[in-house]
Formats: structure tokens, C-alpha cells, sequence
């Protein structure tokens, strides 16, 4: 039988032809087979096979496939030939095929199929021949490169699906476990194989896929060290195989010892996949090896500097997108996933800077990512990266191709991380504000210079966020200008049909109109073209609708919106004022030609300012600002219209009856602010007024009764016409009269004082006589007319009897009766009988002449100038009956509008309470209004519950609306939910539901909801916030025990009050309610994430922060919280003296209390005897404090002999004095007196306060009134206000600079003011600063001033001497020229000392007696100032 198959023919077509008898032929041989040599006769039978098909080169067709079969058939049956001959055959097979050849392929299929291979060569465990089929697939070429896919079918279901199946069932197969683990070495030898050629052929794949799923950990056995270094070197070789990179990177995964010793191999081998491009091989290393492992990795810095090397090697733009997705993104999610060690930021900081630089959206979210982490970067050390970051941060808009905005949106956030940090980082604004001013100019015009096409809406997000990187104090007017130029560009463009609407964009320009606003504010001085420019665009903004169709505002509406409202702080002359003239015309005719009522806001606060700073400016408007406050009953601006009086009268003069009628306008709501203006046009031409119009005020006395001070303002307006007008006033005298008599108040005498005067004057001797009786009646008649009353009414006797002598002499029978009760009536009798006068009384008679005499030249020129004003009515009486009709018509427009202004001025009124009070506008004046009536149940008793203490009650009782400054009070130390909370239920437990009502009310209305029940204690917050690391805790508890005994209730964690969410919660309530930190800093303070999250807090929230150090240590202190104390001066609060038993140096201690009394004053109630008065600082020898003793008559001046002695027992008190505040006994006449009207004001910082005192005693001694904040320290309101008085009071300021003084945040804000009110400011060099003007935020304050030399180290002067003090002394002399320094004594006028440097006694137990014995009086060189008569009753 195997010859005639070797004799069987080739050739297809033959095969075909002769395949019947073949077939028969093959029938009868395999019936002949002899039996004896069954194995022989089938293994030659088979082999003859095998080499038919090996030298057949037709193609592969049906007749050869059945041939085969056939064949096979009858050797397959039983006795098999030996296993060794048949695997033998196979491997031959396998070592010659052609993998094309289907007809090898096909008896290959049948051996392994019929001959069960695979299942008997498990059963024998025939290992040689296992070993020699596995060689031979090795060998055997799967590559896909001219591979036919039917035969790569066959192959691939011959191999993965037979031979390596991973079928559990399937017997017929060589991937048994136990086998595999036998021969462990010859199949991982294989296995290794196959993924090595797996690029080449699915196949490979398939056998590898099969193969893994028996046995996953084949791989993983390295028999040598070198063994995974050769594989690693293997797997990079090109071309890589991913099954194999894939299968060494999961072994690796199940060995971490392996991954330990061999990192810098296995990244090595990392780099150079991703060097050639085999970023999805590089993702299986580092997903299952590097990521896995990554807790194992001690060196992050060599891998972390690898990734930056990579991203600058891979330049292929496809590359890189899938480089950032697979490989620096998992990469960067792990190594933020818990904060990195603080050595590696720089580091991480410069991979930041390489994955940006990829120019990819996929490359954005890992740089989000490592940008959040927080409180880790060196902000001051990356001044280059940050300035190289926003650099390519702004590159991204020239990014290509379709990537999505939502991808790209992430450089926005980038961007915003980047400002957040930069609140407390003042390094990153120095570092972005170049390239991202450079960023904002070049997106605002809305057009890429490129390709000329506006740019995607990611790029205008970003664009948002780069504004918050600009430095606003470091933008010019130049640049200012070039933004308004694209406002008007854009403006002036409108008009084209191109116009498109671009949200995003124009929420950009926005966001740059803003800070736009903010830099003209940091400009000084702002110049006038940049006025002009912006005037110029408001005004052609205002041409278009302010809204669109849908309601939403333009962006015209807006941006000139932003610009418009930061105007008034940059006007710095008149000039700057009149460039917007137009702008407020327009403005005006918007507002009541239009109806854009929302257009007022704009008008008023522009008129607020230049009203105040500005008058000549707005005099020219006067017109407008009349009509108005008259005719729209728009009274904003009613208190600032008196300085435009003088200025153009004329305006004033036309509407002065309108303006006399609007004085009980809304019930007289505004009565006093207009009185106030028609008493400047009264003093100053009481002529104009008609009797009609006296009519009508005498008239609305009686009829507005109800209103508070109505009458009194009434008549003190009457009493400038009285004087000069008093025909007027005689049809009212009668009312006059019997208004003296019954009221008896000043305001009422001192009209019938004028009045009767003035009368006399005119109507000769007999009206004196007449009025002389009405003022005796007058006494006669009120039964409780008070002595200081009475005291006028002779003193107007004696003016009248002064000129009418012979009237008065007639009444001197009445005046009997009051001569012994009255000193004034004494003398008037003195006058009758000619007797002898004393000084005082012929002094005091003479100025009753002279007022008698300047009352009847006002009379007499009165009268010329009613007759003046007679002709010159008649004469406009024609022009006025032609302007009636127009009258009329714009009578009519008023009273539509007048429904809409009414809503305009709650609007106005709405938003001015939100801007000056924390109370919500809703209902705050409405509950104000109803807790200040006074009751049982008031604003009293709220501040009470909310636990408030006497004195601030006191305090706020002095004010005109003590209801809003408890609220305020409340509202700031709160959150609003909080405060609300709190007040309905106090509110409800004092029984006010009245006021609980119309709050829910308008809660309810607002959309909102006050909370039934909220965890919180409803009372006042200590305002003081001590903040700690508990290794200090001992020192601060004994601290808060003593700032309580100085009057501060502190907040302090004590450890009490458990932990977690619910302590966190307290420190929040407890800083939000404090008015100042103090910080408590040891070494371990900085490293603290709690104390960080409380110094966090208190900047975000606004509160001063005073440090302290309790050990010695850096300063700024090392880590997160340096850049924040660096910009705060601290106290050095350790070094004590031995023998102290308090753990600070005390005077130490006075500082913190002095710079906590800037911020809150203390409660007098808590302060111990300890303690008393340290806030009234004893200063010897001060000028003014030389009082005298007075009792009853007798004045008693001290000797020099005496006031050596009193020195002396000073200085023995002096040596008794404890640091604390001294004994009970001590004297008060070395404490400093008030100064309320200061002409300087002396700004220093603390630690020159010994000099300082000097200074202020030698001005003093010269005659100036010097304010100084330590003696300052007593009241109710805090400290920055009162330097807020002073410093507008002064005339001058004198500024003590030194290092610490430039970096104070109390100095500066001290000369901030004092600049902004352009207020002389002489700096005075105390120590040396390394430049002029000083480094720092005080630069522009003294850029243009040069300094006065007072540093004097080592030379031996007195500081205030020699001729540096003389050029001090002549810049005041030009300041203060009524000063006289030659005689300094003449203009310390009498002063009274501070309520609370009285003594104990005499306050609580109140000793009247002996407080009208010791008062202070006048010193002696003072001058006797004559007195005028208004003076003298006052």
C-alpha cells in the first residue's frame, strides 16, 4: 500500500480522472493488511502518505482532502503505530510545511485529531516528545505578512483551540496544569517564545491567551539575577511585542521584592518603550508594575525626573495625546493620592511645567491635579515656573484640531488654582502679572492675529482667570487706555451687520472691565486722558439699549457700568470732575426723559463724590441737583448741596419758596437737612424772604407739632429773618410770645430775642417800651421759667434798654422784684441808676452796643434790599406768567413719574443698606424702627439676652440708631443663617412677635427660610480669638486670664469640647465672632494643619491678626504659614525677667493690649483693680496739666515752691508704681487731657513710643494741639476710628518712619487716609530703611516727599534737635500760621481729662461735692475771649 501511494499522481486533473480506481484500489489494499506486521505496514504506510503530501505543489482540492482521509482512516484503527514514530511524523510535518499549504495543514489536523496526540502523550507524561512538538512551533513562521486568512483560521483553531486549549473538557490537548507544571522550563521556554512573536501573528496571541488562562504564573520563575534584565532588555528590542511586555509587567506585578531590587532597570526599560513611541506597552510597566508598586518607591524624585525627560522627548503630536491619557495621567493620580514629601515640590513643580508644555487637552487635568495639591509649593522660589507656566498656559489658544472645549475649560480652573493661592502668596501675583497682562491685551480685541477668526469660548474662560493673575497696582494709565480703546472699538462697531453675540466673550470683557476699574483705583494720580477715554465710551455705551429682548443687560450696559462706579475715587482735581459733565447730562435725561430709572444710582454716586471734593464743578449743575431734590423729591444728595450755595446762589434764590414748602415733604422725614440748606441762604439774604413764605412757617409750626425738633428748626430759620425783617413778624408776634412761654426752649428766645431787638430798632422808643413790658410779662407769667431763662430776658432788656434808656428806666419797679435772685437783673438796675460797673459788666455792655448797632445796619440795608427785590419781581412777573403753561405740563409729567421715583428711592435705599450694614435690607429699618421706641422689651433688653455688656449698650445708645448698630454688631460677628436664627428666637423669648412677624415675613417673601432648630449658642462671642499649638497652652491660659482682667473676653481652646467636626465648628463660630486674633506662635505653631486652618480662616474672613512669639524662633516661621506672617509685625512676647512670674516681658504686654484696643475697646466691668485706667497712660509734666483748685470764690494758683514739693512727691509715687497700673490712691492730674480739635497728628510705630512722648511734650510745651493714640485709649468705640477723627481734624502729620513703621498695617493705613485726604504729611526718617521712598506699599505715599533726617545712632544729640527739628518747626509754621510759638501758653485751652482717669470713688459712689470743689479750669496765661451774645446764652 505505500507504493502505490507513492505511485498515486500529483497533478490534479490526473488525480481526478483516476480517482475511481484509486479509491477501489485503496479499498482492496487495506483489506490485504497482514496482521503479523500490523505497526510496520501502518508507519510505512503513513510515511509514504507523509511524503505524497510534502512533495505535492498543486492546489489543495477535494480529492486529495478525501484522499487523505481515506487513507488515514484505515490507520487509525487498532494497534496505533508507536506514539514516538507518529510525533516524530508530526514534528517532521511541522518542521517543512509551508504555513499556506492547505493540504500539510490538513494531514497535520488529521494526525493530531485521529491519533488522539495530544491526550496519549499527557497519559504517558511523554516528556522528550512533548519538548520536540513545542521546539517545533518555535521554529514555525506565523507571520501575518502573506499569510491567507482561511489557512491562518485553520491554524489558529488547530493550535489555541486543540493543541493549547483552555477547554476543561476537551482531553486531546497539551495544556493540562499538572503536566505544564512537570515541565515548567520547556513550556515557559515556549510561552516566552510565543509572546516574543506575538507582533508578529494573532496566532502567537491566541496561544498565549489560552496558555494563560491554565496557568496565569508561567511567566514569573527568573532563575537568574541577570535572567530579568535580559527579558527587560528583550521586551524593549524592536519590534516589541506587547503580549510580552504585557506578560513581564503582570509577573513584576506578583513580585515586589523583584520590583525593589531591579526599579532603575525596570525604568529604564519604562523610558525606552516610551522613546520609541510604545506608549500602550509603557502603559501594562506602569500600570501593573510602577503604579502598583508605588508604595514601594523610596527615590519619587528619579522617577518623577524620568516623566519630565519623557515629556520632552515625545514629539509626535498623536503620541503625545495618548502619552498624557495613559501614562502622566495614572502617574500623576498616584503621586497627588496622598501628599508628596515638601522636598519634591520643586520637582513637581517643573512636571507641571513639562506635561503643560505638551500642548495637549489631555495633558490639563494632570496639571489640575498636581497644582491642587495644597500647602505644599515654595511659591517665593518658583517666581521663573510660574512666569513660564502662564506663559504656555496662554499658548493653549493656539491649540488645532477638534478638541473639545470641556477638555480645554480645565485652563481655566488651572488658572483659578493658581489665584487662590495667590491670596495668601503675594509672590505668585509678582510672577504672572507680565504674562498675564500680555495674555488679557491679546484676547481682548476678539480676534486671533493668525488666521483673523475670533477664538473658542475656552480661551475667553481662561482668559477670565488670567485677570485675577494681573497685579493690580502694577498696571499703567497706558495700559487702562488700551482696553477702553477696544470698549469703544467694540462699541463703535455695533453697527455693522457682522455683529455677532459671543457670550463667553463678553463675559470676558467684563471680567477685564473689572480689573480695569480696580488698577484706575491703584493709579495716583489717574491723568486726564484716561478720564477722557472712559467719559468718552460711557457716553457712547449709553447711546445703545441698556438690555436685551430676553431681559439680560448688554455688555455696553455693563463694562461702562464698571468703569462708571470706580470714577469717584480717581478724580483728582476738577479738571478729572468735568471730563464726565456730559456723561451726567445724559445720565439725567435717561433717568426722566427715558424712564431708566435704574440709571439714577450712576447719577448720584458720581454727584456724591464731586459734590464733596469737587463744589465748583457741580455749582455749574446746581439747576439739575434743585430739580432733583424739589421736583423728584430725591434727597441723596440734600446735605452736600450747602457748599453750592455760595458758589452760584442764583439757582438757589429761584427755588427758595419750593424749597421752604419741601422742609415737611414725607412728613417731614428730611425737615432737618433742608433747614439746614435754607439756613445758609437765610444768614446770608434774609431779604428774600417774603411774608408769605413767614406765613407758612409760622403756619406749619402749628400744624407739624408731631414732628420731633420741627419747631426748633423752624425757628432757628425765623430767628435769621428776625433780625433783620422783623415787620414781618408782627402779625405773629402774639404766637411768638405765648411759643416762648409755654416751650421755653433756647431756639424760641433766641427768635423773640432777635425779633423784639430788631422791632425796637426800627419802630423807635415806644415799640421799646413796648416790648420791654412782653418781656417782664413774661417772667411774670410763667410760673417755671428757668433762672438761665430768665437770665436771656434780662439780657434782652438790656439790649433794648442799651439804646432806650428812658423805656427802660420806666420798668424799673418790675425789675425790683427780681434783683436779688437774678445778677443779671442787678445790673440792669445798676445801668438805670447810673451806678459803677465792674469790667466784666461794662465789657459785657459795650458788645450789647455793638450787637445793637450791627442789628440796625442789617435792618436798614434789609430794607434797600426788599425794595431791590420788589422791582426786580415785577419784572420777571410777565416771564413768569409765560412759563406757567410749561409749569403746568411738566407738573403733569411729575406726578406720572412720581410712583416711579417713589420705587427708584426704595430701590436706592435698598442697596445703600446692603452696602453699609450687615443687617439684611429686607426688614433691617423696619425692626429698627420698632426696638427704638423706648419700652420695656426693646433694643435694651435684646443686647442684654444676646449677652452684650453695659458699656457697649451705653456706647450704642449714643449713637442715632442704636437698634442697627446692635444688629450690625450681631450680623458680623455671625453667619447671616446663624445671626437670623438667633434673633427670631430672642426676639420671641423677650415677647416682641411684632418685630418676629414682619422678619418672617419678609424671609418668606425673599424665597427664604428660617431654620425651626439649629445647634448653636445664641449670645455674643468674646472678641478676642486666641489662637495656639498646645505645647503653649500653660502661657496663653495664663494670658487669657489676664487680658480678661484687662477688660477682653477671650476664646480659647481648652480641649474640652471634644474633637472632630464638632470642635472645628466652635473655632469657626469662635474666630467669625471675635473683632481680632491673636496668634500664640511656638516652633510647633507653622507645622500645626489646625492652628494653619485658623490663621487660614482669619484671612479669608477680614480679621486682624496680631502675632505673638513665645519662643525665639525665625521670622516669617518656616513652612505654609511664612508668606502669610511676613506681612504682619509681631511682638516678641518671651525673655521675661527672672523674678516675673508671668511668661512675657511687661511691658510687652501694654503693647498687646494697645494694639488690641485698635480694634475693640475694653469692658470697663471687667477690668480688675489690677488693671484699672491702663488704658490712660501717665505722662509727667505735660504743659497743660497744671490745674487749679477752686473753691467757691477762691482761686488758689501753685507756687513754684508748691510745685517743687507736688514734683517731688511725684517722683516718691513714682517709685511706688507697680507696671500695672499703681495704687488706689494716685493723682490723676498727670494724665493727658482730651484733644478733640488736634492740628497734629503724630503716626509712629510702638517701639519708638519713648521718643515719641518726647516729640508730643515739646510740641506741646509750643502751643500745638498734638493727637497720639495712647491717649486715645478710653470710650466705647474702637481706637481706628478715633485715628480716623484725627487724622481729618489735623492739619498736619507728622510720620515717624522706620522699617517696622512701612510694614504696619495700622501705620499704613493711617497714611493711606491721610493721602487720600491730601493732608500735609512730613516723613521723618527715625531709622535707617535701606532706600527712598521705603520698599513696600508706602512707597507711593512718600514717592514725591523728601524725609526730614532724625536717625540719630551713636552721634550723642537729643533726637528732636538741632536744625532738623527747625525744618519740622517751619513746615508746621506754614500749616499752622495761628499758632504763635513764642507764646505757647495762649492756646491751650481748657480741656477736659477722660471720664474714665477719674478715681473709682468718686465714679461709683458718685461724690458730687467734691467734684464741684476740684475742676479744671483755663490756665492762667490763657486770654479772656470776648464772648457774643449767642455765645454767652449757649
Amino acid at each position: 500500500m505505500d507504493e502505490f501511494i507513492r505511485q498515486l499522481p500529483h497533478d490534479n486533473a490526473q488525480l481526478n480522472t483516476q480517482w475511481p480506481d484509486i479509491f477501489d484500489r485503496l479499498f482492496k489494499l487495506a483489506n490485504q493488511i497482514p496482521e503479523s506486521d500490523l505497526s510496520s505496514f501502518k508507519i510505512k504506510c503513513l510515511s509514504a502518505l507523509l511524503n505524497y503530501v510534502v512533495e505535492d505543489q498543486e492546489e489543495y482540492v477535494t480529492d486529495k482532502a478525501t484522499l487523505i482521509h481515506t487513507v488515514l482512516e484505515n490507520l487509525f484503527q487498532h494497534p496505533l503505530p508507536p506514539l514516538e514514530e507518529i510525533t516524530r511524523m508530526f514534528c517532521h510535518l511541522l518542521d517543512i510545511s509551508n504555513k499556506n499549504r492547505m493540504i500539510n495543514l490538513a494531514l497535520i489536523q488529521k494526525i493530531y485529531s485521529g491519533y488522539r496526540l495530544g491526550e496519549r502523550l499527557r497519559q504517558k507524561e511523554s516528556v522528550d516528545l512533548i519538548e520536540k512538538i513545542l521546539f517545533s512551533l518555535e521554529k514555525f513562521d506565523f507571520a501575518d505578512e502573506g499569510f491567507n486568512l482561511k489557512v491562518q483560521g485553520q491554524w489558529d483553531d488547530l493550535l489555541s483551540k486543540g493543541v493549547f486549549s483552555a477547554i476543561v473538557c476537551d482531553n486531546n490537548k497539551l495544556t493540562e496544569l499538572e503536566l505544564m507544571t512537570n515541565m515548567r522550563s520547556a513550556y515557559q521556554h515556549f510561552y516566552r517564545s510565543a509572546a516574543q512573536h506575538s507582533q508578529q501573528s494573532q496566532i502567537w496571541s491566541n496561544i498565549i491567551t489560552a496558555i494563560k488562562y491554565v496557568f496565569p504564573t508561567l511567566f514569573d520563575v527568573f532563575t537568574t539575577p541577570g535572567d530579568l534584565q535580559l527579558h527587560l532588555s528583550t521586551a524593549v528590542t524592536p519590534p516589541v511585542a506587547f503580549d510580552y511586555v504585557n506578560l513581564l509587567a503582570k509577573s513584576l506585578q506578583r513580585q515586589p521584592d523583584l520590583f525593589k531590587n531591579n526599579s532603575s532597570h525596570i525604568y529604564a526599560a519604562f523610558e525606552q518603550l516610551v522613546l520609541h513611541n510604545n506608549i500602550k506597552e509603557a502603559d501594562s510597566i506602569l500600570t501593573y508594575v510602577i503604579v502598583h508598586h508605588f508604595a514601594l518607591i523610596t527615590n519619587h524624585e528619579e522617577i518623577i525626573n524620568l516623566f519630565i525627560r519623557l515629556c520632552s522627548a515625545v514629539t509626535d503630536i498623536e503620541c503625545r495625546h495618548s502619552f498624557c491619557k495613559l501614562l502622566i495621567a495614572p502617574f500623576v493620580y498616584e503621586l497627588t493620592k496622598k501628599k508628596p514629601n515638601k522636598k519634591l515640590a520643586v520637582s513637581c513643580f517643573d512636571l507641571i511645567i513639562a506635561i503643560a508644555d505638551q500642548k495637549v487637552a489631555e495633558a490639563l487635568s494632570s496639571v489640575k491635579r498636581l497644582i491642587a495639591i495644597s500647602e505644599f509649593y515654595p511659591w517665593k522660589q518658583l517666581d521663573k515656573q510660574l512666569t513660564h507656566l502662564l506663559q504656555t498656559c496662554s499658548a493653549y489658544d493656539e491649540v488645532s484640531g477638534g478638541t473639545e472645549n470641556n477638555d480645554l475649560s480645565i485652563l481655566a480652573d488651572v488658572l483659578k488654582l493658581l489665584h487662590d493661592r495667590s491670596k495668601t502668596n503675594t509672590s505668585i501675583l509678582q510672577a504672572t502679572h507680565e504674562p498675564a497682562l500680555e495674555a488679557v491685551l491679546k484676547w481682548c480685541s476678539g480676534r486671533n492675529v493668525a488666521d483673523g477668526e475670533g477664538y473658542r469660548e475656552y480661551v475667553y474662560e481662561m482668559g477670565q482667570s488670567m485677570t485675577e493673575l494681573v497685579d493690580e497696582k502694577r498696571v499703567s494709565a497706558d495700559t487702562c487706555r488700551q482696553v477702553v480703546a477696544v470698549l469703544q472699538k467694540r462699541v463703535d462697531d455695533l453697527d455693522e451687520d457682522t455683529y455677532e453675540v459671543n457670550h463667553a466673550y463678553e463675559t470676558f470683557l467684563s471680567a477685564v472691565t473689572t480689573l480695569t476699574s480696580k488698577c484706575m483705583k491703584q493709579l495716583k494720580p489717574v491723568p486726564l486722558t484716561l478720564h477722557e477715554d472712559v467719559a468718552r465710551y460711557c457716553l457712547s455705551a449709553l447711546k445703545y439699549p441698556l438690555r436685551r429682548e430676553n431681559g439680560s443687560a448688554t455688555i455696553e450696559y455693563l463694562t461702562a457700568l464698571l468703569l462708571w462706579f470706580s470714577v469717584g475715587p480717581c478724580l483728582g482735581n476738577e479738571n478729572d470732575a468735568r471730563a464726565y459733565e456730559k456723561c451726567v447730562d445724559r445720565l439725567f435725561e435717561m433717568i426722566y426723559s427715558e424712564n431708566e430709572e435704574s440709571m439714577h444710582s450712576w447719577w448720584s454716586t458720581y454727584w456724591s463724590t464731586v459734590l464733596m471734593n469737587y463744589p465748583n464743578v457741580a455749582a455749574n449743575h446746581s439747576e439739575q441737583l434743585l430739580e432733583e431734590i424739589i421736583d423728584h423729591k430725591q434727597i441723596i444728595l440734600l446735605g452736600m448741596l450747602i457748599t453750592l450755595y455760595p458758589k452760584n446762589p442764583q439757582p438757589f434764590h429761584q427755588r427758595l419758596d419750593d424749597l421752604i414748602h419741601a422742609l415737611f415733604d414725607n412728613n417731614g422725614q428730611h425737615l432737618t437737612s433742608i433747614a439746614s440748606l435754607l439756613n445758609s441762604i437765610f444768614q446770608a439774604n434774609p431779604q428774600l424772604i417774603t411774608p408769605a413764605q413767614i406765613d407758612y412757617l409760622f403756619t406749619s409750626i402749628a400744624s407739624h407739632h408731631h414732628i420731633p425738633y420741627a419747631s426748633d428748626s423752624i425757628y432757628r430759620l425765623l430767628e435769621l429773618v428776625a433780625s433783620a425783617q422783623p415787620e414781618l413778624f408782627d402779625k405773629h408776634r402774639q404766637q411768638l410770645i405765648e411759643a416762648a412761654s409755654q416751650q421755653q426752649t433756647y431756639n424760641v428766645f433766641n427768635c423773640l430775642h432777635q425779633y423784639l431787638i430788631a422791632s425796637s430798632v426800627l419802630n423807635g422808643e415806644e415799640a421799646a417800651g413796648t416790648n420791654l413790658t412782653v418781656l417782664i410779662d413774661l417772667i411774670k407769667n410763667t410760673k417755671t421759667l428757668s433762672s438761665d431763662l430768665c437770665t436771656q430776658i434780662f439780657q434782652t432788656c438790656q439790649a433794648i434798654g442799651s439804646r432806650y434808656k428812658a423805656a427802660l428806666a420806666k420798668k424799673r419797679e418790675d425789675l425790683v422784684l427780681y434783683e436779688s435772685s437774678n445778677s443779671m437783673c442787678r445790673m440792669l438796675i445798676d445801668m438805670i441808676d447810673g451806678n459803677k460797673m465792674s469790667e466784666e459788666q461794662q465789657a459785657l455792655l459795650n458788645r450789647t452796643v455793638d450787637e445793637m448797632t450791627e442789628i440796625e445796619a442789617r435792618v436798614v440795608q434789609t430794607e434797600k434790599s426788599v425794595d431791590k427785590v420788589t422791582k426786580l419781581v415785577k419784572r420777571q412777573e410777565l416771564h413768569m406768567t409765560n412759563l406757567d403753561a410749561h409749569v403746568n405740563h411738566i407738573d403733569t409729567q411729575i406726578t406720572d413719574l412720581h410712583q416711579q421715583v417713589d420705587l427708584h428711592a426704595r430701590e436706592i435705599e435698598r442697596i445703600d443698606a446692603k452696602t453699609l450694614s450687615y443687617v439684611p435690607s429686607e426688614w433691617g429699618h423696619q425692626v429698627c424702627r420698632l426696638l427704638n421706641v423706648r419700652a420695656d422689651n426693646d433694643w435694651r433688653l435684646l443686647g442684654k439676652r444676646f449677652g452684650y455688656s453695659a458699656s457697649e449698650l451705653k456706647h450704642w445708645a449714643m449713637q442715632l440708631d442704636p437698634s442697627m448698630s446692635l444688629l450690625n454688631e450681631w450680623y458680623m460677628t455671625h453667619k447671616a443663617d446663624e445671626a437670623t436664627y438667633g434673633l427670631v428666637k430672642m426676639l420671641g423669648d423677650i415677647g416682641r412677635s411684632d418685630v418676629e412677624d414682619i422678619i418672617r415675613s419678609a424671609m418668606s417673601v425673599a424665597g427664604q427660610l428660617i431654620p425651626d432648630d439649629l445647634s448653636i449658642d445664641i449670645k455674643r462671642l468674646p472678641p478676642v480669638f486666641l489662637s495656639y499649638q498646645w505645647g503653649s497652652q500653660k502661657a496663653v491660659t495664663r494670658l487669657k486670664s489676664h487680658l480678661e482682667q484687662a477688660g477682653y473676653a477671650c476664646w480659647m481652646d481648652t480641649g474640652e469640647m471634644g474633637g472632630g467636626d464638632k470642635l472645628f465648628a466652635k473655632i469657626d463660630a469662635g474666630i467669625r465672632g471675635a473683632k481680632v486674633v491673636v496668634c500664640c506662635l511656638n516652633k510647633k505653631y507653622a507645622q500645626s494643619d489646625n492652628c494653619s486652618r485658623e490663621v487660614h480662616l482669619t484671612i479669608s474672613t477680614g480679621k486682624p491678626l496680631i502675632p505673638l512669639q513665645m519662643e525665639k524662633q525665625t521670622w516669617p516661621p518656616e513652612g505654609a504659614l511664612g508668606p502669610i506672617m511676613s506681612e504682619y509685625l509681631y511682638i516678641r512676647f518671651f525673655d521675661r525677667k527672672a523674678s516675673d512670674e508671668n511668661y512675657w516681658p511687661a511691658d510687652k504686654f501694654t503693647e498687646l493690649l494697645g494694639q488690641i484696643r485698635y480694634h475693640v475697646a475694653p469692658d470697663p466691668d471687667m477690668i480688675s483693680d489690677q488693671y484699672r485706667n491702663w488704658f490712660v497712660p501717665r505722662v509727667d509734666n505735660l504743659i497743660f496739666l497744671q490745674p487749679t483748685v477752686t473753691t467757691d470764690s477762691t482761686t488758689t494758683t501753685t507756687t513754684p515752691d508748691e510745685k517743687k514739693d507736688k514734683e517731688a512727691k511725684a517722683e516718691e509715687k513714682k517709685k511706688k508704681k507697680t507696671t500695672t497700673g499703681g495704687d488706689e490712691n494716685d493723682n490723676a492730674d498727670d494724665t493727658p487731657l482730651v484733644v478733640t480739635h488736634p492740628q497734629i497728628m503724630i503716626s509712629y510705630q510702638w517701639d519708638y513710643q519713648k521718643d515719641i512722648i518726647v516729640l508730643y511734650k515739646k510740641l506741646t510745651r509750643l502751643g500745638y494741639r498734638c493727637w497720639l493714640d495712647i491717649f486715645q485709649m478710653g470710650g466705647g468705640d474702637s481706637l481706628f476710628e478715633k485715628i480716623d477723627t484725627g487724622i481729618r481734624h489735623a492739619k498736619c502729620i507728622l510720620s515717624c518712619v522706620t522699617p517696622k513703621y512701612t510694614k504696619s498695617i495700622n501705620c499704613r493705613r493711617e497714611m493711606a487716609l491721610a493721602d487720600a485726604l491730601q493732608k500735609l504729611i512730613v516723613p521723618m526718617l527715625i531709622e535707617e530703611t535701606g532706600s527712598w521712598p521705603p520698599a513696600g506699599p508706602m512707597s507711593m505715599v512718600f514717592a514725591e516727599r523728601s524725609y526730614i533726617d532724625f536717625r540719630r545712632e551713636g552721634d550723642g544729640r537729643e533726637r528732636w534737635s538741632g536744625k532738623e527739628f527747625e525744618m519740622v518747626l517751619a513746615r508746621l509754621k506754614q500749616a499752622i500760621p495761628e499758632v504763635e510759638t513764642a507764646q505757647p501758653r495762649r492756646h491751650l485751652l481748657e480741656m477736659q481729662r477722660p471720664m474714665t482717669s477719674m478715681k473709682r470713688e468718686e465714679r461709683d459712689k458718685g461724690k458730687e461735692k467734691e467734684k464741684e470743689k476740684v475742676k479744671m479750669k483755663r490756665v492762667g496765661s490763657a486770654p479772656v475771649i470776648a464772648q457774643s451774645r449767642a455765645c454767652s446764652i449757649m
